[in-house]
């Protein structure tokens, strides 16, 4: 315990203003103080950090303790101490590092002072805790399970502790907002993880660099209002795993780099409201948004840069929204939504996305209300639209890949009219993985809700076509037969004009045969009729006598073989054509 008699001047002018609740300003003619270089102040300004404890805990003081331009001495060490006055710094320089572990204290501030390291693990402050403006740190702060009744705020502060923690903030409780912003900046990272705020926190404006590791932790925090963080810049990963919000969060205009895979891992997130991630956000490197779950999520304008990996994993996303890529949104790598659920639509209006010789478009199993895949230019990889659930597909020929797969992929209407059903016919030729039923079916049902018979029956005749090329020689034959004969069932009309035709031929060929090469079998037969004979020869289940009494000789012997051949392969392909038809329906 420091006497009287053992103060300076400098400390004798702080006794004093605490005493009568006045600020102890060291500064004397200097008006612009730089706490910078507080390590050249002279003992005009210096204070032993003693005294300051002293003040702190004594237990009849009320008055706040106020001092400004002060060079503090020695080790400031308030573990486990009950501060019954406020802490007011202002532009004050710490030689050594300020310990406030397990301490309990109403208000601290320390706007724009210089220190080492602040230890202030279990803090527990009634009010604020104000480390801002300038505040700077030449190692860490630690407010590790801290409980802040009111505002964390280090607007503006500088961290400095390079590859290592800058800002400690594990399990944290905040009554209030959490601030990190107007310039704030850390070299090392920033950590939240568990955290409990009950407020916004504010990243806007802050610069966090730890190259090569994790910039910013947000691991299974639960924030009560938003993320704000317009402007954000790391360097190093963003993690978010498992994070509870409970409003939006705003990422418009940031820059995340980091070398590895991953520039933001949010997997298992849960953000009540809207993700943006737009209007300039740039990240080098993939998102991860695995298994998470959001109202909305906003990408127009961003740029995502992960040419060797993925620039979105989104599997087993849940939207309740929207997903927007508009207005250049831009996609280097893997764009994977593969199982997400998505209540309203997903719009891919004016993007670009990019991945040669790999997935552009991971949309296997994507369960949406709409999808506008209707992109700037076609994708540049293989667009996977296997087993998805569309309700209204928006689609341009244009921004058709080269490459799709749409193995089992549903939708209930296509919305672009103006695109022919042969161009159609070309999308669902650009299958990746060969011929498969199901497209052509899909199609055609569409085509069919939609009321447009002729198209539906079109799909469903090249549907046949395109599956000849992967059978036998023999089957093609029959295939090629029940083509030109019946449609394969869905032009049975072709039948009546295969008969007719062939009557005529058979008519004109006995008429002229007759009576030369026509000869009757006996005396008692029916007169002979070129029309009926040539219709008795070409059809197999009709018996009207005629072929029975004459026999045909010379060329007429041969045209009843042709047409009787001829009437057995129509009859057959109109029977395999209805009951193709049978088995369709």
């Amino acid at each position: 315990m420091l006497g009287a008699d053992e103060l300076t001047p400098a400390e004798q002018q702080l006794v004093h203003a605490a005493a009568h609740g006045l600020t102890a300003d060291l500064r004397g003619s200097e008006t612009l103080c730089d706490p910078g270089r507080g390590a050249s102040w002279g003992p005009e300004r210096t204070i032993r950090a003693e005294l300051v404890a002293q003040l702190l805990t004594d237990s009849e003081a009320r008055t706040p303790l106020r001092l400004v331009g002060v060079r503090i001495t020695g080790l400031l060490d308030l573990e486990g101490a009950t501060l019954g006055r406020w802490l007011l710094l202002t532009d004050c320089w710490m030689d050594d590092p300020v310990i406030l572990t397990h301490a309990a204290a109403p208000l601290i501030r320390m706007a724009g002072c210089h220190l080492p390291d602040l230890m202030a693990e279990n803090l527990q402050v009634d009010a604020d805790l104000s480390l801002d403006r300038g505040f700077t740190v030449r190692g860490q702060v630690n407010v590790a399970r801290a409980r802040i009744g009111g505002v964390l705020c280090l607007d503006g502060a500088m961290l400095d502790n390079p590859g290592a923690i800058a800002l400690d903030a594990a399990r944290l409780t905040a009554g209030h907002h959490v601030r990190l912003g107007d310039g704030f900046h850390a070299r090392g990272s920033v950590h939240f993880p568990g955290a409990q705020i009950h407020g916004d926190l504010v990243l806007t404006g802050a610069n966090i660099g730890n190259p090569g590791g994790t910039a910013l932790t947000t691991d299974q925090s639960q924030i009560a209002q938003s993320v704000l963080a317009e402007g954000l810049v790391t360097e190093g990963a963003v993690r978010m795993c498992g994070a509870r919000i409970s409003g939006s969060l705003t990422l418009a205009g940031a820059r995340l780099t980091h070398t590895g895979d991953w520039a933001v891992t949010a997997s298992g997130l849960q953000l009540t409201q809207k993700m943006h991630l737009g209007d300039g956000f740039t990240a080098r490197g993939g998102i991860d948004l695995q298994n998470a779950h959001l109202g909305e999520l906003i990408f127009d304008g961003a740029e995502l840069d992960n040419p060797d990996g993925f620039a979105l994993e989104g599997g087993w996303l849940t939207v309740d929204r929207q997903i927007s890529c508009r207005r250049g949104f831009t996609a280097r790598g893997e764009f994977s939504l593969y199982g997400a659920r998505v209540g309203a639509r997903v719009d891919l209006r004016e993007a670009s996305f990019t991945n040669p010789g790999g997935l552009a478009l991971d949309f296997e199993r994507l369960n949406a209300s709409a999808l506008y895949l209707l992109p700037e230019r076609a994708p540049d990889g293989l667009v996977d639209l296997s087993y998805a659930q569309i309700g209204t597909l928006h689609d341009d020929p244009a921004a058709w890949s080269a490459h799709l797969d749409l193995r089992g992929l549903v939708y209930q209407t296509l919305i672009n009219d103006s695109v022919t059903v042969r161009a159609r016919l070309n999308w669902l030729e650009r299958q990746q993985h060969g011929y498969s039923p199901q497209p052509y079916d899909q199609l055609s049902a569409a085509y069919r809700q939609a009321g447009q018979e002729d198209a539906a029956r079109l799909v469903a005749i090249h549907k046949q076509r395109r599956r000849r090329r992967t059978l036998n020689p023999a089957g093609r034959l029959l295939d090629w037969l029940l083509y030109l004969t019946v449609g394969y069932g869905y032009r049975t009309w072709l039948a009546a004009l295969w008969l007719l035709a062939l009557l005529a031929v058979g008519t004109a060929v006995f008429t002229h045969a007759y009576p030369t090469h026509m000869t009757a079998t006996g005396k008692s037969i029916p007169t002979f009729h070129p029309v009926a004979y040539a219709l008795d020869v070409l059809v197999p289940i009709v018996d009207l006598g005629q072929q029975k009494a004459w026999v045909p000789t010379g060329g007429a012997l041969y045209c009843s073989w042709l047409l009787s051949g001829a009437g057995w392969v129509l009859t057959t392909a109109v029977a395999a054509g209805l009951s193709g038809v049978l088995k369709r329906n």
